[in-house]
């Protein structure tokens, strides 16, 4: 029960932690490209395997981002 437990809590810890800093990292990127990217399309046939790395990799630049804009703030501010 307790490693049941301690699964459901990691699968939502990622999804949160996809959830935000996705659309963080899907903000940037279109203020950046103008619009352009990331291409939100319906995940059909052999592609969604790249359109899920896709989102990994956008919620990792909203990470990072998040990280750099904490680090600025606290230098500014320290």
């Amino acid at each position: 029960m307790e490693t049941f437990i301690g699964l459901v809590l990691g699968l939502l810890r990622h999804l949160a932690f996809n959830a935000v800093f996705y659309a963080i990292g899907c903000g940037l990127l279109k203020l950046v490209t103008l619009g352009r990217y990331p291409r939100l399309t319906p995940l059909r046939g052999e592609h969604w395997r790249h359109q899920v790395q896709d989102v990994d990799l956008v919620a990792l630049l909203g990470f990072l981002a998040t990280v750099a804009l904490l680090i600025l703030m606290a230098h500014w501010l320290g």
